[in-house]
């Protein structure tokens, strides 16, 4: 697909600024979120210094040319995705178990 001018003038357009700021939006609750969680910022380490924090990856809200609001989940340390994978799995299991209960 190319991107034409139409394109570039349609990122201008209020709905394209309502997407990306409902995107924004949505980013920064993950990054709350997961500050909740014990997740930090990732900052600069030595290389083969291990620490104990949680790396959360870069999150940006962003929309698609098309107008779609999405939010870009940079990389993350594999010790980091794996807690968060665990604790994402927890919470899974337990919204299942909360809607077997309630049927």
């Amino acid at each position: 697909m190319k991107i034409t001018e139409e394109h570039i003038d349609a990122m201008r357009s209020e709905r394209h600024q309502a997407a990306r700021a409902e995107a924004r939006a949505v980013a920064e609750l993950l990054r709350e979120v997961l500050g909740r969680l014990g997740f930090t910022a990732d900052v600069a380490m030595p290389y083969g210094e291990k620490k104990d924090a949680l790396f959360w990856p870069a999150l940006r809200g962003e929309v698609t040319v098309s107008g779609h609001p999405m939010v870009a989940l940079g990389r993350i340390p594999l010790d980091s995705a794996d807690r968060l994978a665990e604790i994402l799995m927890r919470a899974a299991l337990e919204e299942h178990t909360k809607k077997a209960t309630t049927r």
